[in-house]
């Protein structure tokens, strides 16, 4: 009995092992001091773990490092490659990505070498921008040199400079220097800045976290019952700020064009007695069809003739490398070979029709349940109230074109008429 209970309980830590690890959202943090100052990657674990989500956090940052400097540093890579990452992030030196024109250079030919190599590794993988905020002042470079700047100049060319470069590698960007514009323009009695006037103090780095964790769930942040080395009341105002940022924008920030995985879905066409099946998923790469009555294919756009009438469940599942997905839709077949003169015993007039149409026995057959389908087999009127040798039935609700007329008799088979309504 001990043995039993210990091989059960082998077993459940190992499934549960195996849904945890399948339900993980894996995330690598690639930055400089930015970054790791406060330790943004694990203030951000924090509120997930909170939010109930299942994460697993990484970084690898070095002070004042360039997007350069990790794409020549062999430990970038090798950390980019340990694990199929469902994020990796990337955080450019904090005023490369406002310098114009000079980030073409500086910044952007590195930006999409990293991403060819994150992509390398899992082409699953979404690479996101960290665009970080501006110096409290504007640029601290051109300040000393006697120039003029302001934060919002700077948090403008900061934005520019990171959406062009995510806008062509159709990557995302995670907006902490928008939201941190947006609460200093509404709460501007709350300090984001530690004393040097551009790393960020624990209240940057808490309101940065919730925009990471809005952007990469697409949830807001709002409740969540983790406040870091903040107020309670200041976090609740930067769980609000974040997530509006994010949430109200997402296709702006390229968050929301984002799905690796695929989604199932298909059409059809009744030719004769063949299906043509059209594809429409979105993301697949690869078709796995079951028509429902034993056999299969894996076209995208198969060709099908089912065996006989009849109501078969036909389902697609569509894969890429990353995931997959399962639609099933039921398609109710009725053989177009059947003639208006196979069987005659029963009599359907005027055929074609404008409104009404007449069912009549000429053998005595007795009409007990008529069921009106369309084309592709799909029943739209029935009537189990019937019984007599004569029926007059307006159909003034359908539609123009052809549909099939089903006749049930008193044996409970039916018999199978085209119908014409003008």
């Amino acid at each position: 009995m001990k043995i039993r209970n210990l091989i059960f309980l082998y077993f459940t830590i190992a499934i549960s092992s195996f849904l945890q690890a399948q339900d993980t959202t894996r995330i690598l943090f690639i930055g400089n001091s930015h970054t790791f100052v406060n330790d943004l990657p694990q203030t951000f674990y924090q509120l997930a773990t909170k939010a109930g989500r299942i994460v697993y956090v990484d970084n690898l940052t070095m002070g004042g490092a360039t997007l350069q400097m990790h794409l020549q540093n062999p430990a970038t890579t090798q950390k980019i490659n340990e694990k199929h990452w469902n994020f990796v992030i990337l955080q450019e030196q904090s005023q490369i990505p406002s310098f114009i024109p000079e980030r073409d250079t500086m910044m952007y030919p590195y930006a999409i070498a990293l991403d060819s190599i994150i992509h390398s590794n899992w082409l699953c993988t979404r690479t996101m921008f960290f665009m970080t905020w501006a110096h409290k002042y504007g640029d601290l470079g051109i300040l000393q040199n006697g120039g003029t700047d302001s934060f919002e100049d700077m948090q403008q060319r900061l934005r520019s400079g990171y959406m062009t470069i995510a806008d062509s590698l159709e990557a995302a960007v995670v907006p902490c220097g928008w939201a941190w514009r947006q609460l200093i323009q509404s709460y501007p009695s709350i300090e984001l800045y530690s004393t040097d006037n551009y790393h960020p103090a624990e209240n940057g780095t808490y309101l940065a976290a919730c925009t990471f964790f809005a952007s990469i769930f697409k949830q807001t942040a709002v409740g969540i019952n983790y406040y870091g080395n903040v107020l309670p009341s200041d976090a609740s105002v930067f769980q609000s700020v974040a997530s509006q940022i994010v949430l109200d924008s997402l296709d702006l920030w390229n968050i929301g064009l984002y799905n690796p995985k695929p989604t199932a879905d298909f059409g059809y066409l009744q030719i004769g007695n063949q299906y043509q099946f059209s594809d429409s998923s979105l993301l697949a790469t690869d078709y796995k069809w079951d028509f429902g009555d034993g056999t299969s294919s894996v076209l995208q756009n198969p060709v099908h003739t089912f065996p006989s009438t009849g109501s078969y469940n036909v389902s697609l599942i569509s894969r890429n490398s990353c995931d997959a997905d399962t639609i099933t839709k039921t398609i109710h077949f009725i053989s177009t070979n059947i003639s208006n003169t196979e069987p005659n015993n029963f009599a359907v007039y005027p055929n074609p029709f404008v409104d009404i149409i007449h069912i009549e026995s000429i053998e005595n057959d007795v009409i007990q349940r008529i069921e009106i389908c369309e084309l592709e087999g799909e029943s739209i009127y029935s009537d189990e109230k019937v019984e007599g040798k004569f029926q007059k039935l307006d159909l003034s609700f359908l539609k123009k074109g052809i549909y099939f007329l089903k006749i049930y008799n008193t044996n409970k088979s039916f018999i199978i008429k085209k119908i014409v309504k003008l």
